[in-house]
Formats: structure tokens, C-alpha cells, sequence
């Protein structure tokens, strides 16, 4: 059986890869000898190397759309990784202590307590709750977002009675940030557990979904990682609806066409994923690059290096695609998007280091270049714009008639003009054909068409996307050509949390203030494009046209407004709001539910609360005891905060006393035990709300 598996994957891969340099060889020999024919010269070998780059990106994501369409739409048998996730069912047997952990970091507190919450009563109702523990893992250095953190993490366990099964630990020192996190947690508590399941501060899972992953890990001794391929939901804007429609209705197709090649040799995208923890201890500690920061140092993308050293040292990673029961959220807006873009464009150009490392599978080299081009794509895209306009203006000023040599196209009796249409064709086949072989996919489907809403509404919501997607390319090539020359230039990125509420939108100042330059880039564009002649502004319209409306565009996708009229429309609309998963209602009440607690309806902030509530104080002063006792000068500063207020402390005076619990004790003594003459009229409205 292992022999005729290995045959077919061989199989597999042969093909995949054959298609994708298929589709990447025939428009790059003809755009070379479209520049033959036009007289080639050094800026044409270079502009030739730009194309065959691009196009050769592009092509491989065309070939993964393609295989996927085929593996779905015909009935074949199951390959080995799809084979082993069917008809996983609880058979009743014990399961192993698994650690669910979630690295949080200065996040909406009530969002991850919600889905945590969601998470804990989605297990239980399965029966096999008690093989599970959470884990919050705070690296939160705002002393707002900690202290909530603790009390809701106090309240939810009282609630929940899990104590003991819920866990909350601060670091006060972020070494290394997520990755050290979940470091220090493998130290301290790793041996205890057979398996990981790690999570963002915004992922669900539920109940059935994590316990189906751990016995898929229990059936497959091989495998070290299993990464689940997360629904984006809670999308509240126009640009939160567009990226989750994406996400799920083109993923699937494509998630088909990369298991047909990868299937053991899978990636890693550090959440919604379940880890096999002794090999992830023993063998996938992260080496520091050569050099500072950014291109060197601590690896800022962890995820896809954790794979690579998993596989290195003889254990499987494996894509669930097809799972259903995960989720995670998105960026309401492009600002917050890009981002998150600035971060993730320094870790996957930190792997160039890593692509002719000793030992790495020849999947997981791929699997680190197709993340570098990601980003690196832009930049080249932007080279090729500026390249082959500079040698068109070139042509034009010249003033000399064109003699075309001859070509391989004289053979088709093609003209110039005719050649480069023929590539422009091709060229955008290449770039719509996934999208059109999901909408066949879909639409040939009744069951599929009908989650999304209708074959009529995923007919729109197609055409909204790509109509979104041809809008906003032109600012994604310049945030990311901008992200990758300030990497280059050995400007690092800070590490800030992630803003996913859609609120009122960004308003159109904010818009302008975000996008001034990607308008100024427009209408540099358009002019720049007259001067060479009207049809290559014609050419150039995408571009100029989106970089032109960039704050129009920007502000407009922010909006949830729009969002909501999509959403009555059942534009854009997922399978998900029309037919609510369990876990989704849940994280949804949660949070109304935790925001809704007599403990937190007071208005006042984190430190008054902590100060003033009996039952929060003590949780504070208990952890504050666990970890440290800080300066005792912390006592001093309690006269301070009785006579002028918690306003009159400052950030550092406020943790000060938050991290003494002998401070934070007697704060709270006097707060009801001083005459209420003595305190400051803030302290009495913080009384007044427990009286």
C-alpha cells in the first residue's frame, strides 16, 4: 500500500509541476520573441527575466486552480492524506492530554474570552472535554488589556467552574515575541502533553473539529503537524465581506490542487493547527539568523520553519483542507491589512537565509520561495512597469519607424500588433482562470451554489470581488514594493496587535492621509502614459485608475455600512451566515454576555476597577504574589492615587502598584476603609457602583 502511495504522489507532482511550467513557458517564449522581433538589447533581457518571473508566479497559482477543479469535479480515488481524514469518528476510546493555547497580545479581551468560552462549551458537549486544556498566554504590555485579561480570565473560570483547566500566564519580559511564547511554554509545560493545538487570539475551533484533529494524530504516528485551513467569518465591512467570500470560495479549489502535490510535505501557518509536541520540542527549536534584524536575527515567521524542521527530521505535515469547524478573522479595511502585510513581508524575506539550508525537504525549499515571492512579486511587478514604460516612451521619442525582425510568430503569420494582444490574452487567462473554475465549480454544484446564497448570487459576488481585486492591485504592488525596499534597507518592523472591528469605517480624511501618495503615483501614472501614446494609457488604465482612487477605493471597502446592504443582498454571502455554525452563535453571545457582567457595566478603567472590586483585587493581588514582588516604593505611591486619583499616576506609577500586591492591598483598604472626605471624588463614584 506505502509503495503504491509513494507512486501516485510521484505521479502527482509530475504533473503538477509539468502544467506549471507549461503555463509559465508559453507566454514567456512569446513575450521573448515579441522583444526578438522588436530588437532585443540588455533592458529587453532584463525586462524579459521580469516577465518570465512574474508570469511564472502567476502560473502557479493558475496550476493549483487547475488540478483542484479536476480533483473535485471527478470521481477518483482518495489520495492518502484525504483518505486517512474520512470517516474519522469517536470510537470511544481514551484520548490524550492535549493543550489548547492561545498567544494573545494587547488583543480585544472580550473577543478572546468569547471564543475561548466558545471553545471550552463546544468540547464539552462532545463528552471529551476533560482531555483538554486551555492556555491563555499573554505577552500584553498594556496594563489595561492585562488586568482585563486576568479578572475575565477569574470570571469565566468562576463561571465556567474550570478552574484548573483554564490557565493564564503574563510574560512581563515579550523575549522573542509569539514564537518565544509558545517556547517558554513548551519548556514549562510541553512534557505533560502529547499534543498542541495552537490558535490566534482570533481562531475558533470546534468541539468536533478538535477532537476529530487529535485522533487523526492518534491514527497517524507519522504525522507531526496537521494545519486545518481556517474559514475567515465576521467579516462586518465591504473589504471584511470581500476577504472572507475569497477565502471561501476560492480555497477550496486551490487547497485541492496543493494537497495533490504536497500531501505529506504540507506547510505550517502557526494556528488553527494541532502539533505533535515531543517532536516539536526535540527537533523544531528556531535557529537565529546571521546578521541583525531585520533581515537576520530572531525568525519573525515561525510557522513555515517549524514545517520544514518537522519534516527535516522525518515527521509528516499534513493540510485538512476540507475540515470543516475552524475559523479566524480578518482585517476590516486595507490599512489594518496591510498592516498585518508589514509584518509578514519581513519574516518570509528573512527565509531567503534558510532556502539552501543542510537537510530540508525539496517541498519545504518551495513552500519558503512561494512565501518570499509573495511579497517579492510586487517589487517585481512595479520594476517590470517602470522598465517596460521607460523602453515604450523610449521607442516613441525616438521617432523611427518600426522593422520588425523576424520571429517564431512569423510562422502563424502574426503581426506585431496581433503578437501582443495574443499575450496580453494569455496573460490574463492565466490571472481569471481560478477564479472562473471556482465559479464553474460552484455553479455546476446546486448543494454549493445554494450555500452561497444562489448560482445568481455567486455570479455577483464573483464580480464584485474581481472588480475589488483589479481596483485595489496597483496599492497592494506599492505598500509591498515599499515593504520590501524598507526590509531591504534594514528598516525592521515593531510588533503591534491586530485591529479586526470594523466600527464606523475610516473616514475619508483618515482615507486621504493613508493613500495621498498612492494617488499622486496615479496621476503621475496617467500623465507618464500620455507621453508614450494614447494605447499604452489604454494598457495602463488598471493601474493608474486604481492608484488614482485609492482613497476613494479605501475609504468606500471600510465601510460596514455597505457591508450590510451586501449582506441583505446575500452578496458575498458564505455558507457560514447563512446556515450559522454552532461555535460561531456561541463566540457571538459570549461576548455580549462577558461585556454585559455587573462586574465590568462600570465605566471607570483597569486600574480604578482592580482598585475598587473586592473580588478583582484579590485575583490581581494573587498573581501579583505568584509572579514577583516589585519595588517597595510602589507603597508610596498609594497616598498619591487616595488624594488626587488614579489620573494622577502615570502609566509606570499605575503598573507599579499593580504588580505589588502589599500597594495594591492596602489601596484597596483605604479606598473603603478611609473617610470618604479624604478620597478623591473618583474613588467615591467607584464605591457608589457596589453600593
Amino acid at each position: 500500500m506505502k509503495g503504491k502511495y509513494k507512486a501516485m504522489l510521484s505521479t502527482n507532482r509530475l504533473i503538477f509541476f509539468s502544467l506549471a511550467l507549461l503555463l509559465a513557458s508559453i507566454p514567456s517564449v512569446l513575450f521573448a520573441d515579441f522583444l526578438w522581433r522588436l530588437g532585443f538589447g540588455i533592458p529587453e533581457y532584463a525586462l524579459l527575466i521580469l516577465f518570465t518571473l512574474l508570469i511564472s508566479n502567476v502560473a502557479w497559482g493558475t496550476a493549483h486552480a487547475i488540478i483542484g477543479f479536476g480533483s473535485r469535479r471527478r470521481n477518483r480515488r482518495k489520495g492518502r492524506i484525504e483518505a486517512s481524514l474520512e470517516g474519522i469518528e469517536d470510537d470511544g476510546e481514551p484520548l490524550p492530554a492535549v493543550a489548547i493555547v492561545m498567544p494573545v497580545y494587547n488583543e480585544d479581551t472580550f473577543r478572546v474570552m468569547a471564543g475561548l468560552r466558545a471553545m471550552y462549551l463546544s468540547l464539552e458537549k462532545t463528552g471529551r472535554g476533560a482531555s483538554f486544556d486551555f492556555f491563555i498566554l499573554s505577552d500584553s504590555n498594556d496594563s489595561e488589556k492585562w488586568v482585563r485579561e486576568e479578572y475575565l480570565w477569574a470570571l469565566l473560570s468562576r463561571e465556567l467552574k474550570a478552574f484548573g483547566r483554564i490557565h493564564y500566564r503574563r510574560r512581563k519580559t515579550n523575549t522573542d515575541k509569539k514564537a518565544g511564547n509558545l517556547l517558554e511554554f513548551c519548556q514549562d509545560w510541553g512534557r505533560r502533553y502529547r499534543y498542541m493545538i495552537t490558535l490566534d487570539a482570533d481562531s475558533l475551533m470546534s468541539g468536533t473539529e478538535i477532537v476529530n484533529l487529535t485522533r487523526i494524530m492518534e491514527r497517524n504516528a507519522q504525522v507531526g503537524i496537521c494545519q486545518t485551513a481556517p474559514r475567515v467569518v465576521f467579516g462586518d465591512s465591504f473589504w471584511g465581506r470581500v476577504q472572507q467570500f475569497s477565502n471561501r470560495f476560492y480555497g477550496p479549489v486551490f487547497m485541492a490542487g496543493l494537497n495533490s502535490w504536497q500531501q505529506g510535505d504540507g506547510n505550517y501557518w502557526g494556528h488553527n493547527a494541532i502539533i505533535r509536541m515531543a517532536p516539536f520540542m526535540d527537533f523544531c527549536a528556531l535557529p537565529d539568523l546571521p546578521g541583525r534584524e531585520p533581515f537576520g536575527g530572531k525568525i519573525l515567521s515561525h510557522d513555515f520553519v517549524e514545517a520544514a524542521l518537522m519534516r527535516k527530521a522525518g515527521y509528516e505535515v499534513w493540510l485538512a483542507g476540507e475540515y470543516e469547524g475552524s475559523y479566524e478573522e480578518g482585517p476590516q479595511d486595507i490599512v489594518e491589512h496591510v498592516k498585518r502585510d508589514r509584518r509578514w513581508c519581513q519574516g518570509n524575506l528573512q527565509h531567503i537565509w534558510l532556502l539552501c539550508s543542510r537537510g530540508l525537504m525539496p517541498a519545504s525549499r518551495v513552500h519558503l520561495a512561494n512565501g518570499i515571492m509573495g511579497y517579492a512579486a510586487s517589487a517585481l511587478w512595479l520594476a517590470f512597469l517602470l522598465l517596460g514604460g521607460i523602453l515604450a516612451y523610449n521607442r516613441e521619442r525616438s521617432g523611427l519607424t518600426l522593422l520588425p525582425d523576424t520571429g517564431f510568430a512569423n510562422v502563424w503569420d502574426l503581426g506585431i500588433s496581433q503578437h501582443a494582444a495574443l499575450l496580453a490574452v494569455l496573460t490574463f487567462a492565466l490571472l481569471f482562470l481560478p477564479k472562473v473554475l471556482s465559479l464553474i465549480d460552484g455553479w455546476v454544484d446546486a448543494d454549493r451554489a445554494r450555500a452561497f446564497g444562489g448560482r445568481l448570487a455567486l455570479l455577483g459576488g464573483v464580480a464584485i470581488e474581481t472588480i475589488v481585486s483589479i481596483l485595489v492591485a496597483p496599492i497592494f504592488m506599492l505598500y509591498h514594493s515599499s515593504f520590501v525596499i524598507a526590509t531591504m534597507l534594514g528598516k525592521g518592523v515593531t510588533w503591534t496587535s491586530q485591529n479586526r472591528v470594523a466600527g464606523e469605517g475610516i473616514s475619508w480624511v483618515d482615507a486621504f492621509k493613508a493613500h495621498k501618495y498612492h494617488a499622486l503615483a496615479g496621476v503621475l501614472a496617467l500623465y507618464l502614459s500620455q507621453k508614450v501614446s494614447p494605447g499604452f494609457t489604454r494598457w495602463m488604465t488598471p493601474i493608474w485608475l486604481g492608484l488614482g482612487l485609492a482613497p476613494f477605493v479605501s475609504a468606500l471597502l471600510s465601510k460596514p455600512s455597505i457591508g450590510k446592504a451586501l449582506r441583505r443582498l446575500n452578496l458575498l454571502a458564505i455558507p457560514e451566515e447563512l446556515d450559522e455554525p454552532e461555535i460561531l452563535k456561541l463566540a457571538r453571545e459570549g461576548e455580549d454576555e462577558l461585556s454585559k457582567l455587573p462586574e465590568l457595566e462600570a465605566t471607570y478603567s483597569s486600574f480604578e476597577r482592580v482598585s475598587v472590586d473586592p473580588y478583582i483585587n484579590a485575583v490581581r493581588v494573587a498573581m501579583a504574589r505568584k509572579s514577583n514582588r516589585a519595588d517597595e516604593s510602589a507603597i508610596e505611591l498609594v497616598d498619591t492615587a487616595i488624594s488626587s486619583g488614579a489620573q494622577a499616576l502615570s502609566v509606570e506609577d499605575r503598573e507599579k502598584i499593580l504588580d505589588n500586591p502589599y500597594a495594591l492591598l492596602r489601596l484597596h483598604d483605604r479606598i473603603w476603609q478611609d473617610d470618604p472626605e479624604s478620597l478623591h471624588q473618583s474613588w467615591s463614584r467607584s464605591i457608589a457602583t457596589f453600593v
